[in-house]
């Protein structure tokens, strides 16, 4: 079938012959249509404003979007199975898929009927609960690479006045680095999971319920984020997030503990050697105390008992940490009693505080500066 022609292309509201960049948009849409994009197609994303990503997106998700009776029967999953998984991994309407419905395609039926082969190592609602923290975190990963993408590719592009064309094509080669992604990261998954399973098998408090882990657990926030954050600029404030992320993961690491996650401008960690997770507070409120920027750290740090669910942490112990975050000075870092009886470190009386949720004061204690 031969291309549509220049006339065509116009007619469908396509292409303006008396547009400066008529010829960019011209290559654009014969590449476009070589590639298979239908004129329907190039309208439906003309209107959304997706005309440059058209072809990365049919790439990223190819093939029929089925609608909800086929995609079952294909499955092989009762109903409320399926739209339980399709819900847990957090899908929702894209482009393409029958009015009112997700759209899932071939490629995933396996993939959700894979996720029955969970309730043959947990309970349904266990099985649930995995599958939306996978989603989570899928969810969490497609964010991160495609606003990374927006911000640091697609605006230089379009900055440096590059053509429509031109950016069409960087967004199709770049979507093409994930072929295979998913089999690449296998290795690190591997490995985290063996972290995960070496850390429960040595802080685990009752072998039975396989519930409660012992660990210390710590915040630190910056004071002052949310009136500085008032005046920057989008790219500024973006530059200041980045660096914040990049600082924490860093100084956790290198002090041997775990970011767990960033809370806004907090910070989340947790080690099962208290002196590690101490090593990493400090570090943390010493290094963000050095950054300047018209912001102070300050953090709060807890021992004991927490229950571990989904990949967070829960207790009174991490209520207690961010409390103590909450009570603390710029610059300081309180600790419970249990934290200064579990580590080698000097504390300083810190006196006794009435903390958000708690009947009784709490004695404290902080961390020389």
């Amino acid at each position: 079938m031969s291309s549509p022609s220049a006339e065509e292309y116009e007619a469908a509201g396509l292409y303006d012959p008396s547009a400066p960049d008529a010829d960019d948009r011209l290559r654009l849409l014969g590449w476009l249509q070589a590639m298979g994009v239908t004129v329907d197609e190039l309208r439906s994303a003309l209107d959304y404003g997706a005309l440059s990503s058209v072809a990365s997106d049919r790439w990223l998700v190819p093939g029929e979007r089925l609608r909800r009776d086929d995609a079952i029967e294909r499955s092989g999953l009762d109903p409320e199975a399926y739209d339980a998984y399709v819900t847990a991994l957090g899908y929702e309407p894209i482009q393409g898929a029958p009015d009112g419905e997700v759209g899932i395609t071939e490629a995933e039926i396996d993939l959700l009927a894979s996720m029955e082969v969970l309730t043959g190592l947990f309970e349904r609602d266990e099985a649930l609960s995995l599958v939306r923290v996978i989603g989570s975190a899928l969810a969490r990963i497609a964010e991160a690479t495609i606003s990374l993408f927006l911000a640091d590719v697609e605006s230089a592009h379009v900055r440096q006045g590059g053509s429509e064309f031109e950016l069409a094509q960087t967004v199709y080669e770049a979507v093409q680095l994930i072929e295979d992604l998913g089999a690449r990261l296998d290795p690190a998954l591997r490995r985290h999971m063996l972290q995960a399973a070496e850390r429960t098998r040595a802080t685990t408090i009752d072998a039975v319920e396989r519930f409660q882990y012992r660990y210390a657990v710590g915040f630190v926030d910056l004071v002052g984020f949310t009136t500085i954050s008032r005046d920057m600029s989008a790219e500024d404030l973006s530059a200041f997030v980045g660096r914040f992320e990049r600082t924490a993961h860093e100084v956790v690491s290198g002090a041997g503990a775990r970011v767990v996650k960033l809370i806004g401008d907090e910070v989340m960690f947790v080690d099962p050697d208290p002196n590690a997770a101490v090593d990493a507070g400090r570090a943390l409120i010493d290094t963000f105390s050095s950054m300047g920027d018209g912001v102070l750290p300050r953090g709060g740090m807890a021992y004991g008992s927490v229950v571990l669910r989904g990949g967070d942490y829960y207790g009174s112990v991490v209520n207690i940490a961010s409390r103590l975050a909450d009570a603390a000075v710029p610059g300081e870092l309180l600790v419970t009693t249990g934290i200064a009886e579990a580590t080698d470190c000097e504390f300083e009386p810190a006196g006794r505080r009435m903390l958000k949720g708690f009947d009784a004061p709490i004695t404290v204690l902080a961390l020389p500066g």
